[in-house]
């Protein structure tokens, strides 16, 4: 018998475990994360939370204590290039991350590290019940039919403890011990290089000169990388970050190579450098082959790795998370059915090829761009906002068989599986962005004319809204426009914002037509058994 019981095991406990805590903490789910280390990494890693992260966020109340914590110099915005922070200047261009998505998106870019994030979503996590226990590791597991059985060692006492969990969450990043012990390959580019970072104090106002900039790019002989302030305006900590060679390892560094590296992307020999920290990664490409095996389901690094540029990485695995967060509580409350976790691999994984490949392209702007890459190159927009999901828990229309994985958000087609258009909603004379509402439940949108629809969603306990009680016309032909319906037509949404189903008119029986809507989506037929099929125990050891 296993000492304590879980809904949900995470094991990871960076910014991807961290949300997936928090999201099923706002579903009510219990779960409990696991991270070997003993506190939140101090260096920034990702350094944006994008606009349809922020969104998600916000939907939660967390906008305003995230962007609180923005990077001290994020209001400049703008990246110096420059041979050396005292040497020549190379030029100056816009951050990727102050393109916010026009009126796509309801809110922009926060350029905040991820040491800064991660202590926002682990704060609420714990608030709203989830149990989160850095320091502790998990060394071995094995699941079955009905669940994970796993143990997992407090490495202050060195206790051990068996846990038994309905399914696990594998967030344990790029090196992904999890996904190897499971025999899940991975494919892509592989590894273009590596990249330190190091956390540093030295007095450099005099060398910034009271020039702005959000983050400076070096390039002279004895380094490439990139600077960046930590602390506040009167703060002595920044990082470096500078280029390593494809399998170099940050231990071979030892403080004075650091302190050098530092010194050449200053440009001062003699800087005074305390180095308080280094660390290393790989720069790389891939995907996973799976992204699900029985009860354990990967998301972030360790299902899928993208260069840095762009931001793509971090933020796709919060939005893993997310996505996977309402279909398991869904599941584990008993309101869908276990097939319901099948379409987490079937929207996320096209998503991920494609993210991968926008973040390549735009790491080969950087030394040279060839025509078929350039080719491929979708806008920022597109990236963030335009994905469309083809899987068993949307409702493909007749005559939708276009495969692509992403359309143009700027000019949405409303149809099942795009995430829902942006509309400033009306309720309780108050507007309210749409995207607001998005947090739990699924909400039925209907037309001005649609009013038998309020009774059928209420009966099916679905969250309702009619277009054209409160807003005025412009916003209802905003609304019947971009989601392709009539007056009297409606719109499902799930707890994701993405679209699940429509309906361009009326239909003869409202309730009825729902019924049978959410039975598909939601992978479920009254009177059969939810339970998988029976199989063998299959133990994993950690390494």
């Amino acid at each position: 018998m296993a000492d304590e019981t879980t809904e949900v095991l995470i094991v990871g406990g960076s910014m991807v475990g961290l949300a997936q805590a928090l999201f099923l903490a706002r579903q009510g789910i219990r779960s409990l994360l696991v991270e070997r280390h003993a506190e939140i990494s101090a260096h920034p890693r990702a350094q944006a939370a994008s606009p349809r992260t922020m969104e998600l966020l916000r939907a939660l109340g967390l906008e305003d204590a995230v962007r609180a914590r923005e990077n001290p110099h994020a209001q400049y915005g703008d990246i110096l290039q420059a041979e050396s922070l005292t040497g020549a200047e190379l030029g100056r261009f816009d951050g990727p991350f102050r393109h916010d998505p026009n009126d796509v998106g309801t809110t922009g870019w926060t350029l905040i590290g991820q040491d800064r994030l991660e202590p926002v979503l682990r704060e609420r996590a714990e608030g709203l019940g989830a149990d989160i226990r850095f320091a502790t590791e998990m060394t071995e597991f094995s699941q079955d039919a009905e669940g994970v059985t796993a143990v997992v060692r407090d490495l202050g006492d060195g206790s051990e403890r068996t846990v038994r969990a309905r399914y696990m969450v594998a967030a344990d990043g790029s090196r992904a011990p999890i996904r190897t012990s499971l025999g899940i390959g991975h494919h892509g580019q592989g590894v273009f290089g590596g990249q330190m970072n190091i956390i540093f104090h030295a007095d450099l106002d005099p060398y910034v000169a009271g020039r702005t900039f959000f983050l400076c790019f070096v390039s002279n002989p004895q380094v490439k990388g990139v600077l960046g302030k930590l602390g506040g305006a009167d703060s002595d900590r920044w990082v470096l970050a500078p280029s390593l060679p494809p399998g170099a390892d940050h231990r071979a560094y030892g403080t004075e190579d650091c302190v050098e590296l530092v010194r050449a992307a200053v440009g001062v020999p003699d800087l005074p450098v305390e180095v308080e920290s280094a660390t290393s990664w790989e720069i790389a490409a891939w995907v996973a082959d799976r992204f699900r095996s029985g009860r354990v389901l990967l998301a972030g690094d360790c299902a899928h790795v993208m260069p840095p540029t762009g931001g793509f990485g971090g933020n796709m695995g919060i939005q893993d998370a997310h996505n996977l967060a309402w279909k398991l509580a869904l599941v584990l409350r008993g309101a869908a059915g276990p097939e319901l976790l099948d379409s987490y691999e079937q929207e996320r994984a096209p998503v991920a090829e494609f993210t991968v490949d926008q973040g390549v392209i735009r790491y080969l702007q950087r030394s040279g761009l060839d025509e078929a890459a350039a080719a491929r190159h979708r806008p920022e927009t597109t990236v963030l906002f335009g994905h469309v999901y083809r899987s068993d828990a949307v409702l493909r229309e007749v005559g939708d068989e276009d495969d692509a994985v992403v359309e143009d958000p700027t000019a949405p087609t409303g149809r099942p599986g795009t995430r829902a258009p942006h509309l400033p909603l009306v309720r309780q004379g108050k507007e309210v962005p749409l995207h607001d509402l998005l947090d739990r439940d699924f909400w039925l949108l209907a037309g001005p004319d649609g009013h038998a629809w309020q009774a059928a969603a209420a009966s099916r306990g679905l969250s309702f809204h009619h277009v054209g009680k409160e807003e005025p016309p412009a916003v209802v032909d905003h609304f019947l426009t971009r989601y392709g319906i009539g007056p009297t037509g409606a719109v499902l949404l799930r707890p994701d914002g993405f679209i699940a189903w429509r309906t361009p008119g009326e239909v003869a029986d409202p309730a009825e037509s729902l019924t049978a809507v959410l039975d598909r989506v939601l992978r479920r037929a009254p009177g059969t058994d939810d339970t998988p099929p029976a199989s063998g125990a299959t133990r994993h050891t950690m390494t």
